[in-house]
């Protein structure tokens, strides 16, 4: 994969008239807070940056070092991964700086990049917000061949990359997620799915608005699924709102590229 020039990839000069509905870039449900857009001129509220100095404190009372380049935001966003609770905000922090120093979650190798030119996993155009659309082809990766170590390091990468090519900051900071389970069924996905989803949501806070499968979930099916991987317990409610159960790939478009 020749990563010399990506400039096609960025987002249209359209994309700088967008304007976000305050309740889209950040809410509040009782005591559960929710934020989507974090960067810009966008404003954080007394509530936040309370939590932002209490994280930093914490941070350096533990001497936990910081990589260059770390953002204000960067922090903000584990605060939202760790729900305001400090000590899960550190415990988090910890899993997310081994993240990003573990070269092999960010650098592209022969497998890989096999992996993405066999079509399993690829960008499915913008949205009508310019959000990319990301598509995997479960149905097709061999559990075997792809096992979940596999799995994340290539999702680590690929998410990376769109993250660093087809964003910007303060208007397009989502994008959607279309899962192609096909014929396997929702029991036929891989058992370390649950692990693969808490490791992208731990390192790309914020990113999902959506995720579509292309097999219908009823809610007892799709609640039963999210305990057996282990996903209930890390997912707040806003999260699992975003999963949603669809029977056909014409009606996600129609959702997708359809202005809703």
């Amino acid at each position: 994969m020749d990563q010399s020039e990506y400039s096609y990839l960025q987002c249209p000069p359209e994309a700088m008239a967008i304007q976000h509905d305050q309740l889209y870039i950040r809410k509040t449900e009782k005591d559960k807070q929710y934020r989507k857009i974090f960067g810009g001129d966008v404003q954080y509220d007394q509530f936040e940056m309370q939590h932002i100095k209490l994280l930093e404190e914490e941070i350096q009372k533990k001497g936990i070092k910081l990589p260059d380049g770390w953002t204000q935001t960067d922090t903000l966003k584990i605060v939202y991964n760790g729900k305001f609770k400090i000590k899960d905000c550190i415990e988090r922090l910890q899993l997310h700086l081994a993240w990003r120093v573990n070269p092999n979650m960010h650098t592209l190798n022969k497998q890989m990049q096999e992996f993405l030119e066999a079509g399993f996993l690829y960008t499915f155009g913008r949205d009508y917000q310019f959000r990319p659309v990301i598509y995997l082809e479960a149905f097709r990766v061999d559990q075997k061949k792809y096992p979940k170590e596999f799995m994340i390091q290539v999702l680590s990468f690929f998410l990376g990359f769109v993250k660093k090519h087809m964003m910007m900051p303060g208007k397009v900071e989502n994008w959607i997620c279309i899962i192609d389970t096909k014929d396997i069924g929702v029991f036929g996905l891989p058992s370390g799915l649950g692990e693969i989803i808490k490791t992208m949501a731990l390192n790309f806070v914020g990113c999902l608005h959506r995720m579509y499968e292309l097999i219908y979930l009823g809610k007892l099916v799709l609640h039963l699924w999210m305990m057996k991987a282990n996903l209930k317990i890390f997912f707040n409610q806003e999260n699992i709102r975003k999963i949603k159960g669809s029977y056909s790939l014409r009606l996600i478009r129609k959702k997708v590229f359809g202005n809703s």
